[in-house]
């Protein structure tokens, strides 16, 4: 099961309940563990992640979930403030891996002719973080939708709600496609990076974009 699926899944079972355990969530939507409970560790409401929409009480044994979405002000005011903040970051990043064979072993470490590339330390240091930044841009319109399709979105949002998942969707493919650039034209250099840039994502085949 893929993530946005497991997303789902858990809200409408958790919408339902006062709380559950991972086992109880796993058993109902018919989810991997594993998988379950990686998904409720990125989504799970604290400081470093206030959008997080599910709340977890750790004085339970074992502990149980429950709900608690974000209010659609919190988001709008996130979404501003995290597209714009990146952006320098993002220039950083992506300079460093405009540089030959930055991201990528040097053509006489691996074969020109392989159907694999091999990432660097640099690469898979830049990829893991700009993995990390899409997942948080994910979430974002994730939540956008869910406010939209449950009928959420407070009546002095509404003028918002479209803008603010547009600016999330164009955030997203710009990356991607400045990350196209940081390849070349072989497909093994491209595979190498959605291999390490997709595996915290429920995505796969952006850069064909």
């Amino acid at each position: 099961m893929q993530k946005p699926d497991i997303e789902k899944n858990i809200f409408l079972y958790l919408a339902k309940m006062e709380s559950a355990t991972i086992n109880q969530i796993a058993l109902k939507i018919k989810c991997e563990k594993e998988d379950l409970t990686n998904v409720i560790q990125n989504n799970t409401k604290n400081t470093s992640n206030p959008l997080g929409f599910i709340l977890e009480d750790n004085k339970t044994s074992p502990h149980r979930y429950s709900i608690e979405p974000t209010n659609y002000d919190t988001i709008h005011t996130q979404i501003n403030n995290y597209l714009k903040g990146i952006n320098g970051i993002l220039k950083l990043y992506f300079k460093s891996m405009s540089k030959k064979n930055s991201i990528f072993q040097s053509n006489d470490v691996q074969n020109s002719l392989s159907t694999t590339a091999n990432l660097n330390k640099n690469g898979t240091i830049m990829l893991e973080k700009i993995s990390l930044i899409l997942d948080r841009i994910q979430q974002l319109s994730f939540l956008i939708n869910y406010y939209k399709l449950t009928n959420k979105v407070p009546a002095h949002m509404m003028m918002y709600v479209d803008d603010d998942h547009s600016k999330c969707l164009q955030a997203y493919l710009e990356i991607i496609n400045k990350l196209k650039n940081a390849a070349d034209k072989r497909e093994s250099q491209h595979n190498a990076i959605e291999l390490c840039l997709f595996k915290h994502q429920f995505v796969v085949n952006h850069m064909d974009l």
